[in-house]
């Protein structure tokens, strides 16, 4: 009997020890962290937003004095009016066709800081990472451009292939299973304060 007994016993303390191990194993594994962010994943995952048509949307800021004309001879936008409150106001609104190339615009008749924003696509390089305002977040450089070669043609008509282009940085968030883009900033907007 005594036999059985340490058997048993063996068994129990065998279990008990590989219940501990499994235990600290898994208490290991909930507090690692995804590796840092690099400029391979930061790519990757650029990417795969802008697949899904997020986060995508880049505004330029240019002056040209055909741009209107260009615009509404390729049926990107048409001159609309609209009555709000009584006063009549006219403004270029995206047709449908210009909605499948461009996001938003806000022209202006004086030819001087006409605003686009574009819907890609979009090649681009990562410069830099650097540590965001708080320990979880990192800040990614880019430079993008529109793929020139993909660009519809009427894009390519009315905007100046150098004007297609610009600088962002990118905002990361390090989550339980990886990195997740939150948003961009213009590298000279003001980065908040890291929090105390």
């Amino acid at each position: 009997m005594r036999a059985i007994a340490d058997c048993s016993l063996r068994d129990l303390i065998a279990v008990a020890v590989i219940m501990a191990a499994s235990f600290m194993t898994l208490g290991c594994s909930s507090e690692a962290r995804p590796a840092d962010l690099t400029a391979i994943g930061a790519s990757a995952i650029i990417s795969q937003y802008w697949s899904q048509d997020l986060l995508n949307h880049f505004r330029i800021v240019f002056h040209s004095d055909t741009l209107i004309e260009c615009g509404v001879q390729h049926d990107l936008w048409k001159l609309s009016e609209t009555i709000d409150r009584g006063y009549k106001r006219t403004s270029y609104q995206l047709t449908e066709k210009g909605n499948k190339v461009l996001f938003a615009i806000d022209l202006k008749e004086s030819g001087k800081g006409h605003e686009i924003t574009l819907r890609g696509p979009y090649r681009f390089e990562i410069i830099g990472i650097t540590p965001g305002t708080q320990p979880e977040n990192r800040n990614v450089e880019l430079r993008w451009e529109v793929d020139w070669d993909k660009a519809p043609a009427e894009l390519k008509a009315c905007v100046p292939k150098f004007e297609l282009s610009g600088h962002e940085v990118a905002i990361f968030s390090q989550i339980d299973t990886g990195w997740k883009l939150l948003s961009y900033l213009k590298p000279e907007d003001p980065v908040p304060a890291p929090a105390p």
